[in-house]
């Protein structure tokens, strides 16, 4: 009975995982730059919010009554599953967030080469004329 209520409580705590998750500014911005539609998170979190709201209560019935118990272990494998889809919409946006670091520090890369090719430019002219200038002091 104990471990039943072990595993409960750790079905209560992935709906507050998955409630922070999908209601996360940064969860959102992610499914609203890719286009996706956001209503399903909303779709999501009202239904999380709901079980959220039995699952006290169900816990609690799980000990006499086995369809509770039955309707809780569905509940567990839904979770999970959601939990493992929130975990790749989660790697994909930390993928995009590399990729995106990536391009910026080559694009840096390729400004600075520009930048140091100019440079080089800009110092081998200054240098061609200070030679020049030190040539006619020399002719002085």
């Amino acid at each position: 009975m104990a471990l039943a209520m072990v595993g409960e409580a750790l079905i209560s705590a992935s709906v507050e995982i998955l409630l922070d998750k999908i209601t996360s500014k940064e969860f959102r911005d992610f499914f609203a730059n890719r286009k996706l539609n956001v209503s399903l998170l909303d779709e999501l979190k009202i239904k999380l919010l709901a079980l959220n709201a039995v699952l006290n209560d169900a816990e609690e019935k799980q000990i006499t009554d086995p369809a509770v118990k039955e309707w809780l272990d569905e509940l567990k494998d839904a979770v999970l599953d959601a939990e493992d889809l929130l975990d790749e919409i989660n790697t994909e946006s930390l993928r995009c967030k590399v990729e995106a670091v990536g391009d910026s520090q080559n694009f840096t890369i390729q400004v600075r080469s520009f930048l140091s090719s100019l440079f080089n430019q800009f110092y081998r002219s200054m240098n061609s004329k200070l030679e020049a200038i030190s040539g006619s002091y020399n002719i002085l």
